[in-house]
């Protein structure tokens, strides 16, 4: 097991910024854990069967203070399986949470990727047939 830390920078798209560093790391299989801010972000609830999907914004300039950022990551062939679940709270006191869909990190956002090796037969669903 190995542990990354990463500083996903302002304004990033973070989903692609993981992406782009668990390949450049050569990374095959592991955990996302983080903190820090979003500008704004669409976050999925299950219903159904699908995503419903709703933007969210920090309110009178303030950000979106991401107090937990969890999920796994995995290689399925030459491209990267990401799930990331999240949960924000706003300037009102409010938590909310789900499946990340989309984000455009505040100030910061710091994450530590943890690699403990293949994971495509634990998540095995995630694995496209050929």
């Amino acid at each position: 097991m190995k542990v990354i830390p990463v500083m996903v920078p302002k304004s990033a798209n973070p989903i692609k910024y993981l992406i782009d560093k668990i390949k450049s790391e050569g990374l095959v299989g592991g955990f996302v854990i983080g903190i820090g801010t979003f500008k704004r972000a669409k976050i999925g609830i299950l219903k159904n069967g699908t995503y419903d999907v709703k933007e969210v914004r920090g309110r009178e300039n303030y950000m979106l203070e991401v107090t937990s950022l969890l999920g796994n990551y995995m290689r399925v062939g030459e491209d990267v399986s990401i799930h990331l679940h999240v949960t924000l709270t706003s300037s009102h006191n409010e938590a909310l949470g789900g499946h990340l869909v989309e984000a455009e990190v505040g100030a910061l956002l710091e994450v530590a990727l943890i690699e403990v090796g293949d994971l495509s037969e634990v998540f095995a669903h995630r694995v496209k047939s050929t």
